[in-house]
């Protein structure tokens, strides 16, 4: 797949903050998404790649040319900010062709009429004003008036986040569904994990202004580049320790605080090394104390109480003490979580799988 905008060493200075350098190939119909907290440089590493900013060194590239050296209206990029730029001063039809407006083109009836039947705006279109909307209409106004465009590129930024959590899921698979029927290469920059992970074809995480890893979900998801992208993507079961034992099949890691020894297929050092041993909380593996044992959760099994359990929307969050000292951070579904009969002061067995145990090298 060929890459459509290309930042080569991009930075930039901007008061107190620093962008970059970032190195970034964006495909032709993709959908990336880049993800941190905030003040990670978000808005500005998707302002600079469209061309709103000149980098102060590096080059940022749409085709062959710099992106700033493209007059606005050739470049075919749709921009909707999060605070959306609907104009107060129109009705609801020529907020949706405004950008087509301003290109002395008019709306292709076909596109016209499938958006606002898959976006739903039938029903307000004869609005004489955007403020009249709710903030999920203006969304699906602002996403339509970008769409109606036919952009080569469209950046979104922080298109769900001022939504009711009802309505942002709606917009999410909405999202994705247009992207999958139209192959529109999509920037989506974003604070919610579960939100880069639901949408982006690949994610990159951007922190402190430097995109420190960009990969598919589910290598991000299994394989943390480093301690800051795992501490951000799931701060939970994060110990140091070292690695005691390597193999072909994987490292035997012995906890500081603890002094438990645990397995990890991971593979990643040496005997003496200095490692970060991480699992994500869904991946260990609460045991029932009336089956057997298979294979996969055979391995790293501690003991001890639970200390405190939480209910999530759907999930159940209980906090592990084992016997040795280590705390561990469980999530499960609710009815797991009934099936073991889990309450503080439970005792329970769980197993911190290799193959989900990673490691991460540490700096000494």
């Amino acid at each position: 797949m060929s890459a459509v905008l290309t930042a080569r060493g991009a930075s930039l200075q901007l008061g107190a903050f620093s962008l970059g350098p970032v190195d970034l190939d964006i495909r032709e119909g993709e959908y990336l998404v880049l993800v941190g907290p905030s003040g990670a440089g978000k808005t500005v590493l998707l302002e600079t790649l469209i061309g709103w900013f000149q980098p102060g060194s590096g080059t940022v590239r749409l085709g062959d040319l710099p992106v700033t050296a493209i007059h606005p209206r050739d470049r075919r990029i749709a921009y909707v900010p999060q605070d959306l730029g609907l104009l107060p001063h129109l009705n609801i039809r020529s907020n949706l062709t405004w950008g087509l407006d301003c290109r002395g083109e008019r709306p292709d009836p076909e596109l016209f009429a499938t958006l606002t039947r898959v976006l739903a705006l039938e029903p307000i279109l004869h609005r004489r004003r955007p403020e009249t909307l709710s903030r999920g209409e203006q969304q699906r106004v602002a996403l339509a008036r970008a769409l109606l465009t036919r952009p080569r590129i469209l950046a979104l930024d922080e298109p769900c986040a001022a939504l009711d959590p009802h309505l942002r899921r709606e917009l999410q698979l909405l999202l994705r569904h247009l992207h999958r029927e139209r192959r529109t290469t999509v920037v989506h920059i974003t604070h919610d994990r579960e939100e880069a992970f639901l949408l982006g074809e690949r994610i990159g995480v951007l922190l402190e202004g430097h995109l420190h890893q960009l990969a598919s979900p589910r290598e991000l998801y299994d394989r943390p580049a480093d301690i800051a992208v795992a501490r951000f993507l799931a701060s939970e079961n994060l110990w140091r320790g070292r690695v005691v034992e390597a193999g072909e099949d994987g490292v035997t890691v012995r906890l500081e605080e603890s002094g438990l020894s645990f397995r990890s297929g991971d593979g990643t050092g040496s005997p003496g090394d200095a490692v970060l041993a991480g699992i994500r909380p869904e991946e260990v593996m609460l045991l029932h104390p009336g089956r057997p044992l298979r294979p996969q959760v055979a391995a790293n099994i501690v003991e001890g109480a639970i200390a405190d359990i939480l209910l999530l929307d759907g999930r159940v969050q209980a906090a592990l003490e084992a016997d040795e000292g280590l705390k561990v951070v469980v999530r499960l579904p609710i009815c797991a979580a009934d099936d073991l009969g889990l309450q503080p002061g439970s005792r329970v067995r769980a197993s911190l799988k290799p193959r989900s145990l990673y490691l991460l090298p540490v700096r000494e």
